[in-house]
């Protein structure tokens, strides 16, 4: 688990409001609704579901309990709040990854964006929000859900990008494609994470699965 201090917490967040009157007039006061959930989204990356609460939040934001659960009454909410953030962000660079040059190859495609994918995956800001996740959907009908409607998101726009380039493979050839890449990203988080220092590189895998990926997508229109 990242290891942060709560000074590196409060970055992301505000600075308190002057007085206790200003922040009871306006609910949120110059706390926007984003800075809560990136605040919320640091607090369970550091501390792990259990260690989030909307008073840490809250405190941290700069407001009073009160108001921050007006907006999300429980951390079940902060958590899918995080979510959506999480989720709202990979459109962002999906955006990018589409905005290729259309000179790009079909294979060069699949190779910039499962590099994507895996360089995402093995970060420490992403593997320890997505380790803290699995925990939570093994022991939480909720996490399950929200992790189960952000891989359909996310194979979703796999599907479509996979589509622009290999329009002839089947709408089922591109969605196992999808899965297999969706399914390479985790498995990168859960060995690539923890070790620098493996005997094989990742960018190793990533050559493998390119090719494994082209293959699939080939075949289905042979």
């Amino acid at each position: 688990m990242v290891n942060m201090k709560n000074e590196e917490l409060a970055s992301v967040a505000v600075k308190p409001a002057k007085s206790a009157k200003s922040r009871q007039a306006n609910a949120l006061g110059k706390t926007s609704y984003s800075q809560i959930v990136d605040t919320a989204e640091r607090v369970l990356i550091c501390d792990g579901y259990h260690g989030l609460s909307t008073r840490k939040v809250a405190g941290l934001c700069g407001i009073s309990v009160g108001n921050l659960t007006y907006h999300f009454p429980n951390k079940m909410l902060l958590v899918e709040a995080v979510m959506t953030s999480v989720c709202d962000r990979y459109d962002r660079n999906r955006a990018d990854i589409w905005r290729q040059p259309d000179s790009l190859t079909p294979r060069d495609y699949i190779s910039n964006l499962i590099s994507w994918m895996v360089d995402d995956a093995v970060t420490q800001e992403t593997s320890a929000l997505f380790l803290e996740l699995w925990v939570l959907a093994k022991h939480h009908e909720f996490g399950s859900e929200i992790l189960e409607r952000f891989y359909a998101t996310a194979v979703g726009w796999i599907a479509k990008g996979i589509e622009s380039h290999f329009p002839e493979a089947s709408e089922e050839t591109r969605k196992q494609a999808a899965y297999f890449m969706l399914a390479l990203s985790e498995g990168s988080t859960a060995v690539f994470s923890w070790s620098h220092q493996r005997s094989v590189d990742q960018k190793h895998i990533v050559k493998y699965a390119v090719a494994s990926v082209i293959g699939i997508l080939s075949a289905s229109h042979q």
